[in-house]
């Protein structure tokens, strides 16, 4: 049973220590980077959802017209 307690004893004082450890500043060029990227994602999948809708709509016309 010491030797359990003594790793959770290790591991609260870790986890304590990383919490508190200095991080690395951010790069404003690193975040427009990525803010870039996350519009080229959300621009692929609007545009999916738009040709969905526009497909789903053209058959729900041609239903209605015959």
């Amino acid at each position: 049973m010491n030797a359990k307690e003594e790793a959770k004893k290790v591991e609260a004082t870790s986890s304590i220590t990383d919490r508190f450890a200095t991080k690395a500043r951010l790069n404003l060029n690193d975040l427009l980077r990525r803010r870039s990227e996350e519009r080229k994602v959300d621009k692929k999948a609007n545009l999916i959802i738009l040709s969905s809708v526009t497909g789903i709509a053209a058959v729900v016309v041609l239903i209605l017209s015959l």
